[in-house]
């Protein structure tokens, strides 16, 4: 078999190739699509494509999720009529998506004629091509669209907006999802690492109010795990009532028979669900690379979110502008494949082209989404480390 009919090589030059391309991003065994994957813990994928303008901007609006709660019914006579549901005015803010893309692959002629060379002398197989270019190449934007979306889902969850100051391109504001100004608390009356602080009956209070104004809900208390571990851990409240939990799972008549050493991140979480007035523990983990920076984590590490449980919203998409535009402006020489990838949040486009007097090839990722808060009246940001 000659080399321009391999798999591999019409993954850039021919029609063929789009098809073949969206088999290899399905394979799980080619493609991990989970890694780095916590924003899907947060968030769901609007079903609605956001439009894209001639210039290639997608302007959405975010309306305040519904939470009619239920109600004492009205007594009524036989055929008579009920009581019309007024519906409150929404609330809804706007903001428009950004487009994003990890660095591109490019492979040279010189690059080419190696693999072409190794495939001729028996070296390298088709497979081999397909595995090494999947594994690399389509993993990579896979991961890096992932990380995106985690680390811009991590910031606007733990302080209701993104302001993009990562990777090497364009910085600047994302989106203000207006969590209101008095959704935005200090610790109470100390700071959470202040061991004797009745953390406990702080959370039970702002739980009661929180029910009082919105409606009975079920509430999370979102913090890192690094937070959860130097605050609760080390309260002598929390702990009093961890080994209250464990003295009574375990028929031990007195508590502080029971070593600290119980208290670890999972058993604690536990522990605490079994306090209903309690809000239930979600403990955050998220680490993403940035190419300058190298470890970040969107989440601040001072704050901790109390909003209902459940997703906090949806990830906002549009199709990037280069899809239209290849397909009816694209250069007569180039060769393009463009398929939808992760979850159709982005494309990939590969491409054959002239460069100079050589041909070169190249792959890239544009994703054209963002996480968008559909409960910010609910959404309450705790700054731990600042006393009223």
């Amino acid at each position: 078999m000659k080399f321009e009919n391999l798999v591999y090589n019409k993954l850039f030059a021919s029609r063929e190739g789009e098809q073949i391309l969206a088999d290899i991003l399905r394979n799980r065994d080619l493609v991990k699509l989970d890694n780095h994957g916590f924003w899907r813990t947060k968030f769901r994928v609007s079903p609605d494509i956001t439009p894209t303008n001639k210039f290639g901007e997608s302007a959405f609006t975010v309306k305040l999720r519904d939470t009619t709660q239920g109600e004492l019914m009205s007594m009524r006579g036989p055929l008579s009529h009920s009581a019309p549901l007024e519906t409150p005015a929404v609330e809804s803010y706007t903001g428009s998506i950004p487009s994003f893309s990890p660095r591109q692959f490019h492979e040279n002629a010189a690059e080419r004629l190696y693999k072409m060379e190794a495939f001729d002398n028996g070296e390298m197989t088709d497979d081999d091509l397909i595995y090494d270019y999947a594994t690399t190449v389509l993993q990579y934007f896979v991961d890096s669209g992932n990380q995106t979306l985690s680390y811009a889902a991590a910031r606007v969850l733990s302080t209701g907006y993104i302001s993009w100051d990562k990777g090497v391109g364009t910085k600047g504001n994302v989106i203000d999802c207006r969590v209101p100004a008095t959704n935005r608390l200090t610790s109470g009356s100390a700071v959470w690492t202040d061991t004797s602080f009745d953390l406990l009956g702080h959370l039970r209070t702002l739980v009661e109010n929180c029910n009082a104004k919105h409606g009975e809900m079920a509430w999370q208390l979102e913090l890192t795990r690094n937070k959860f571990e130097n605050t609760f851990l080390k309260n002598t409240g929390v702990l009093n009532w961890i080994k209250l939990q464990y003295a009574i799972a375990n028929g031990i008549n007195d508590p502080t028979d029971v070593p600290s050493a119980v208290a670890t991140v999972d058993y604690a979480v536990r522990a605490l669900a079994a306090d209903t007035s309690l809000p239930r523990i979600s403990i955050i983990q998220e680490k993403q690379n940035d190419v300058v920076l190298g470890s970040v984590s969107g989440w601040v590490e001072k704050y901790a979110v109390l909003r209902p449980v459940g997703y906090a919203g949806y990830v906002m998409h549009a199709t990037p502008i280069e899809r239209r535009a290849y397909a009816t402006m694209g250069a007569k020489a180039i060769s393009v494949n463009i398929v939808n990838a992760l979850d159709n949040l982005g494309i990939i486009i590969n491409t054959e082209s002239d460069n100079g007097e050589l041909r070169e090839y190249g792959s890239q990722f544009v994703m054209n989404a963002i996480p968008t808060l559909d409960e910010f009246l609910y959404h309450y940001i705790i700054d731990t480390t600042t006393a009223d």
